[in-house]
């Protein structure tokens, strides 16, 4: 293990100071989103001629409105100073020409974020998010806008988080051309609260290979250390980048870009998605091999740490990865993730809830509409199928609940045929739910019927043709 620098934030005193020197000398800024052939990068490490004069992309009155779009799409709770983004919107040409004028003269100062702590998935754990000010996000957005500019093309083809035309589900397929080519073990590495444990030193030096602007990296720092607010105490920042902040995902993918390359030097199969990364080898003892040297890299090359208990080497079948699993050599939605589904499709489906049933179907459709439009690509056909079964359940099981008494059942069993002998003498547990699966519960409460009430199936997303007969 590498000895840790004297100075591990990597912030010097000059790093403040630093920005009188590099004033612009007039010269007109390009378009935003162009990038001069002469700051294009020459190679695909981006080794080359350092790009100057790169605050002034970062304050283009261009940069800044198109940042301010994206945040304003975006919205999000207000920071510390309490703005939200409608306000800023009324004062939109003055706050975005203010935040000019500070960047150009050096003098602009990031705010700390406000803490805020959001509950893990299955966990008792709580992520730790940082929301900035609207202000700040805009100079951190433009901010981003450039980094990828500068950076994205010297990216991995394997990394496919946070980037322009990446997206999981192209990561998943990349994983799986591996899968076909017989690379069917996986050696996956959990990075230990990634995003609270980057070095500062280490962003500052990256960032120095490829741009000669101190004035910019001195923002980089400042928005870097500029705090945190937790129970309305302020509290330094010497490491990390608070998730939240428009900057977090391309310093992160700038950071990791490093392990990409170390990968692809020793010619590993591999695909990453933010801090999610998987390593692909044809056997057992090759990927106990990497995961050992790769977690050495990590921990003394990059000083990060590394989650040893969560990190582990398996058959890929038996991996999630981005929430999905690769068996048999098809993508499929991972056992995690359809448990999770189920957890929020009852949370939404309470007998209890007081809410009329198409209030409750429209909450449902939007929340299965997003859930399909990620999992979208999943190959086996009977999965969305039996979570269909299990939402129409849930809602047969509320809906005898709503209505309560017997006769109610037993009068739409007349409304759907049967004879009033019959239907007099069906007797149902309405708050039962083993009832749901009782013959004359499906026969009223059929696939007509949930259609009836508006309610979009999970085959629908996937074009397949569905009967509304007497189906459950």
């Amino acid at each position: 293990m590498k000895e840790a620098p004297e100075n591990p934030t990597g912030i010097t005193k000059s790093d403040d100071y630093r920005a009188d020197q590099e004033r612009s000398e007039g010269r007109s800024y390009p378009a935003a989103g162009h990038t001069p052939p002469s700051m294009r990068q020459t190679g695909p490490g981006g080794k080359g001629e350092k790009i100057q004069k790169v605050l002034e992309r970062v304050y283009d009155g261009r940069r800044l409105r198109r940042a301010w779009e994206q945040i304003r799409k975006n919205a999000g709770a207000a920071g510390i100073d309490g703005m939200t983004t409608q306000q800023f919107e009324q004062r939109r040409q003055e706050l975005l020409g203010l935040a000019a004028e500070k960047l150009e003269e050096g003098s602009y100062r990031f705010k700390p974020v406000r803490r805020t702590l959001i509950r893990k998935e299955g966990s008792r754990k709580k992520r730790k998010l940082g929301i900035p000010t609207v202000m700040d996000r805009v100079v951190g957005q433009a901010m981003h806008l450039t980094l990828v500019e500068i950076f994205d093309g010297s990216f991995s083809r394997s990394n496919f988080g946070f980037r322009v035309g990446k997206s999981q589900q192209a990561a998943i397929r990349h994983v799986r051309v591996a899968v076909e080519q017989e690379y069917s073990w996986c050696a996956a590495i959990d990075l230990q609260e990634f995003f609270d444990e980057i070095p500062h030193g280490l962003i500052l030096k990256l960032l120095r290979r490829r741009i000669r602007d101190e004035r910019f990296i001195t923002m980089i720092a400042r928005a870097l250390k500029a705090g945190v607010i937790v129970d309305g105490v302020r509290q330094k920042t010497t490491k990390g980048c608070p998730q939240g902040s428009p900057l977090s995902p391309t310093l992160s993918n700038i950071v990791l870009n490093e392990l990409d390359q170390e990968l692809e030097r020793r010619g590993h199969r591999f695909c990453r998605w933010a801090d999610d990364f998987v390593i692909l080898k044809r056997s057992e003892k090759a990927a106990l091999r990497v995961l050992e040297s790769t977690t050495r890299y990590l921990e003394e090359e990059l000083q990060l740490v590394v989650n040893r208990e969560k990190s582990s080497v398996a058959r890929i079948g038996r991996v999630e990865f981005l929430g999905y699993q690769i068996t048999g050599g098809k993508i499929g939605v991972s056992g995690r993730a359809q448990k999770k589904f189920k957890r929020r499709v009852h949370q939404l489906t309470k007998r209890n809830n007081p809410l009329s049933m198409n209030q409750i179907i429209r909450a449902l459709n939007e929340y299965v509409g997003g859930w399909v439009g990620y999992y979208r690509i999943q190959e086996y056909g009977r999965v969305f199928d039996k979570l269909d079964r299990y939402i129409r359940n849930r809602l047969r099981s509320m809906q005898l609940k709503k209505w309560k008494k017997p006769k109610k059942l037993q009068r739409m069993l007349i409304r759907a045929g049967f004879t009033p002998k019959i239907a007099h003498q069906t007797w149902v547990k309405m708050d039962h739910w083993c009832s749901v699966s009782r013959r004359e519960v499906l026969m009223v409460l059929n696939l007509a019927w949930f259609r009836r009430q508006g309610l979009i199936f999970l085959d629908d997303y996937t074009n397949r043709n569905l009967e509304l007969q007497f189906s459950c």
